[in-house]
């Protein structure tokens, strides 16, 4: 959650931002009003600053004191032409909510640095059982991220956090905004909210929105949006599951350089998503969740 500051010469400007900040799931901790401010603008418990006043109001002493001294992000706009409930301001909004967005990816992105290497965990049906078998064999250190996309109702989801934290060395955590993919990871994305890989490698959750086609979440937009990023440090594991998601963005992971492996399918509860994986060709290692656990850890060495 970010903290952020605003700044606005008008108690509607006010109003539209604060409302935009707090369905983005963050809060507001200070809010300057140009020409009525009774406290400077300090940042020291903030995280970034947000301003929207006319471009008249640019040039006043506040803005000159934020921009001088302020050690925290400032993101400058200015809505005066648009009117309230127009879709010129919706659209305004939006964009807005997209800055915001991508800043706590940024923020994240000071504290820690995104893996070398992307492992991507696909599974369906029976899918917790087997993946939990394959972290049980890890070491701790791999010094990869994992990201774990499992077919499953979103109110499971806290039951497979706490089933994957449980399996292994990897604390799993559920995707949320501006997480980065860092060393020694495991991430969770569930059926609840469409995420994406941004540039930087960290995940925007687009809440309240749908996974788009017949799979949620969607394995092969997941994949398809890693490897773009990833390039050849994006890799694939297929286990148990029904139907064919992930065996499209088989081919674009080995295009790019990275591997594709699956769970043999004699071992699984259900076979469907590992034979469809095979049927493309790009598969280059079959095996049980254990033995592509230790074929990982031989890899890294």
């Amino acid at each position: 959650m970010l903290r952020l500051g605003l700044v606005v010469d008008n108690a509607a400007k006010q109003k539209a931002l604060a409302q935009l900040v707090a369905q983005a799931g963050h809060k507001v901790g200070l809010c300057l009003l140009i020409g009525g401010e009774t406290r400077p603008a300090t940042d020291s418990e903030l995280d970034a600053w947000l301003v929207d006043i006319a471009e008249e109001n640019q040039g006043g002493q506040l803005l000159d004191s934020l921009f001088a001294q302020s050690r925290i992000p400032v993101i400058l706009s200015d809505s005066s032409e648009f009117n309230a409930g127009s879709q010129e301001h919706s659209d305004w909004l939006r964009r807005t909510s997209m800055r915001l967005q991508r800043l706590r990816g940024d923020i994240n992105l000071q504290q820690s640095t995104p893996a070398s290497e992307l492992w991507i965990l696909a599974a369906s049906t029976g899918g917790p059982a087997a993946v939990k078998r394959f972290l049980a064999e890890l070491p701790g250190d791999l010094g990869v991220a994992f990201l774990y996309v499992q077919h499953i109702d979103a109110q499971q989801a806290v039951t497979l956090n706490r089933m994957m934290s449980n399996a292994g060395h990897y604390p799993a955590m559920v995707a949320t905004q501006g997480l980065v993919l860092a060393a020694n990871s495991l991430t969770l994305i569930t059926a609840k909210d469409p995420v994406e890989l941004l540039d930087n490698g960290t995940l925007m959750v687009n809440y309240g929105q749908h996974w788009k086609g017949s799979y949620a979440p969607a394995i092969d937009q997941v994949a398809a949006n890693a490897a773009r990023i990833f390039r050849a440090r994006c890799n694939m594991i297929i286990f148990t599951g029904m139907g064919d998601d992930g065996a499209a963005s088989c081919r674009l992971i080995k295009q790019v350089g990275g591997k594709v492996w699956v769970q043999s399918p004699d071992d699984c509860t259900s076979d469907s998503m590992p034979v469809a994986a095979l049927a493309t060709g790009c598969v280059s290692l079959i095996g049980t969740p254990e033995y592509l656990a230790k074929a990982l850890v031989n890899s890294r060495h």
